[in-house]
């Protein structure tokens, strides 16, 4: 009977254990996708501050000019 009862709660255990396993996986993978659109969202940051650099640096007629193309780009994003 105490064999019976063991095996149940192993069974219970190893149940439990892999619903853990489960959820901890799908966090861990929902965290990647963050992380991976985090990065995304960074490497925009910068690009965005590169162009404006440059553009601070060739002068107001070149800030115009590359606000011209992003004005261009988003329309054609949309």
């Amino acid at each position: 009977m105490a064999a019976k009862k063991v095996d149940a709660l192993e069974e219970r255990l190893e149940g439990e254990m892999n619903q853990i396993k489960e959820t901890v996986e799908e966090r861990i993978s929902s965290m990647e996708g963050q992380v991976a659109d985090l990065r995304d969202m960074m490497k925009k940051m910068l690009e965005f501050q590169t162009q404006l650099a440059a553009s601070d640096a060739k002068g107001p007629e070149a800030k115009n000019t590359n606000s011209e193309i992003h004005r261009e780009e988003e329309e054609i994003s949309l």
